[in-house]
């Protein structure tokens, strides 16, 4: 969307700069138009970087997601794992040391499933504050295009 804004502007700086008649004597507000249009096109150019970076912080964010989800999902298969090697307290009889084994690797199961959770809402947490800093700069992004826009014509 914002690579078709681009192409936009660049084509409407373009059109603009070949049908304008030329002028032998250019006042103060052809130049001062000239100032503000560079520094628009400036800001537009500022806007477009600051929202390629938040795609990219949201593209980031997603991967780092997946791998801690990955990472966790793994440590929770290597306790099922342990787990599922420790007889039953029925079959062996009753061992204190078994038991202590046991019951860490059942919190260290439920501590992983707290981790998942964790990272759940903390991943959607920092994709709803990209989004709308994304939102306020697109936003901003088209205002100052139209505003652009106006200025040429």
């Amino acid at each position: 969307m914002v690579e078709e804004e681009g192409r936009k502007e660049r084509n409407d700086r373009l059109i603009a700069s070949s049908e304008s008649p030329p002028s032998v004597h250019r006042g103060t507000h052809d130049s001062a138009g000239g100032e503000v249009s560079g520094i628009l096109s400036e800001r537009i150019e500022n806007l477009r970087e600051a929202i390629e970076e938040l795609d990219e912080a949201l593209a980031n964010r997603k991967v780092l997601s997946k791998k801690f989800l990955k990472q966790i999902d793994e440590e929770m298969k290597e306790i099922h794992y342990q787990l599922g090697h420790l007889n039953p307290p029925w079959k062996t009889g009753f061992y204190p040391k078994l038991e202590f084994l046991r019951l860490s690797l059942h919190k260290s199961l439920t501590s992983r499933q707290k981790d998942i959770r964790t990272e759940e809402l903390k991943y959607w947490q920092d994709v709803i504050t990209l989004l709308k800093e994304k939102r306020k700069f697109l936003d901003e992004y088209k205002s100052l295009l139209s505003t652009k826009r106006r200025l040429v014509e």
